[in-house]
């Protein structure tokens, strides 16, 4: 089976999984990779249903402005919903944050396999309306936080998305995300580590005191 840590594929049934497990293949993503939007003729386009990579989430709010993080996918969903529905690109952007795996089908099958399973599309539906709602909170945080909450927060959704307290993620990586120099991110990341919060690796992070890390991201205590 290729799909058992994926939120989408654990909310169907056992045949309606399989179902879904004969159109998609493993692969492994790496950091960086553009997962969407993608040139090319629209049926072959890729959808990855994620288990152990995350791909961050970003939008450009106006011509020739920098893009902004807005959110992080991870093994509770997908990347490549605006294949499967948009008739052209808007300005939503995915790529790889964190390297790891996935699984992957195109378009035109899982079109046809949403045809034939309502479970399917409720649960991709039901995956989009709580992506929705986080990128909505996220964003109404990043709006009152500091660089300390700001960072944190990012750690902890993405412990949440992967399952790890071990984070393939870089400093240069997050200071994008954060829309921060990266010596912000190496200075505030080395007060958290001297407060026993993180350890710092090279090219990754480790979270020693997640109940430490929840409180920073204000989320609760």
């Amino acid at each position: 089976m290729i799909l058992p840590l994926n939120g989408i594929a654990l909310q169907l049934d056992l045949p309606e999984r399989l179902r879904l497990e004969a159109i998609c293949r493993p692969v492994e993503l790496v950091r960086d990779q553009l997962l969407e939007p993608l040139p090319g003729p629209q049926p072959e386009h890729p959808v990855y249903f994620l288990q152990g990579a995350t791909a961050s989430l970003w939008i450009e709010p106006g011509a020739g402005s920098r893009h902004v993080a807005v959110g992080l996918a991870g093994r509770e969903g997908m990347v490549g919903c605006s294949h499967l529905w948009s008739s052209g690109h808007g300005q939503w952007v995915a790529r790889v944050l964190t390297p790891g795996s996935a699984s992957v089908t195109n378009v035109a099958q899982l079109h046809e396999l949403m045809a034939h399973s309502p479970a399917l599309v409720m649960a991709i539906t039901q995956f989009l309306w709580r992506q929705t709602q986080e990128v909505v909170q996220l964003s109404a945080r990043m709006l009152v936080g500091d660089i300390r909450m700001r960072l944190a927060l990012w750690l902890h959704l993405m412990h949440h998305k992967t399952g790890q307290r071990h984070l393939r993620v870089t400093h240069e990586a997050l200071a994008e995300m954060l829309g921060i120099r990266r010596v912000s991110v190496t200075l505030t990341a080395g007060q958290l580590q001297s407060e026993g919060v993180l350890a710092l690796h090279r090219g990754a992070l480790e979270i020693q005191d997640l109940p430490a890390l929840t409180r920073i991201a204000g989320l609760h205590t």
